[in-house]
């Protein structure tokens, strides 16, 4: 099944990581720039043909509303781990990281904390399929280059896969606007971690939560009572290596 990627990073990124079959790269007439040089330059070294076409014709791909920046990828789906090789080749690692996003429904806060992952070179992204953001092609867009480069696993079982994870020795914190301590006194010691954060209206759910080792949230001093859920994220995953380079044990 083919699939797009469009927007200069995210196809840069794509190509870049090589984990796809590529089809064809498409390039509006009229698109100059730097990147696209790279981009091009890149596909052309990996054997990837490079057409250049009229604007209409990206259009009509990806859809009039797409920011697609003149440039659109043409590729296969990306293989990736199995929840289960995640746990395997992160069970017995003191420093391993996985996130757990629970029903997290808009695919631009979705793309945003998988790219926020993959900055902080976390481990997996184990994602609730149910009432989920389809990792379509506006997640793609709002990774910027994270789902060509993290391991993002989609899942139907996510309560109990959580679970398997906490049987195997990982601490599994959730984030909450009322968790139970304050995410700067987060302290996980030397064992894997587990984030947990849910979505934009519920957040995390009551049978996921009874799951965590403990809930955490951050502390805010303005009027606004929240957070964008993918900010938060950042915040979180930042903190929890903070921590662990402060203890030694990343």
């Amino acid at each position: 099944m083919t699939e797009y990627i469009y927007g200069r990073h995210p196809v840069f990124e794509a190509l870049r990581a090589r984990r796809r079959v590529f089809e064809k790269l498409l390039l509006a007439r009229n698109t100059q720039g730097d990147l696209v040089r790279r981009i091009e330059s890149l596909a052309a070294s990996l054997g990837v043909p490079v057409e250049r076409v009229e604007h209409k014709v990206l259009e009509d791909l990806v859809g009039r509303n797409a920011v697609h920046q003149g440039v659109v990828l043409l590729c296969g789906e990306k293989k990736g781990l199995s929840w289960k090789d995640l746990l395997g080749s992160t069970r017995n690692r003191r420093d391993a990281l996985v996130l757990f996003v629970d029903r997290v429904e808009d695919p631009r806060n979705l793309g945003a904390i998988i790219r926020t992952a993959a900055f902080f070179g976390v481990d997996g992204v184990v994602v609730s399929k149910a009432r989920s953001a389809p990792l379509d092609a506006q997640a793609v867009k709002a990774a910027a280059g994270g789902l060509e480069v993290a391991e993002v696993i989609q899942v139907n079982n996510f309560t109990e896969i959580v679970r398997a994870f906490r049987e195997e020795g990982f601490i599994i914190v959730g984030l909450e606007m009322d968790g139970e301590q304050c995410i700067w006194d987060i302290d996980p010691g030397p064992f894997p971690v587990g984030l947990v954060v849910g979505g934009e209206h519920e957040g995390i759910r009551r049978i996921v939560r009874s799951l965590c080792d403990y809930t955490v949230q951050i502390p805010g001093k303005g009027p606004v009572s929240s957070l964008n859920v993918s900010v938060a994220t950042g915040i979180a995953l930042y903190e929890v290596i903070r921590r662990r380079n402060r203890s030694g044990t990343s």
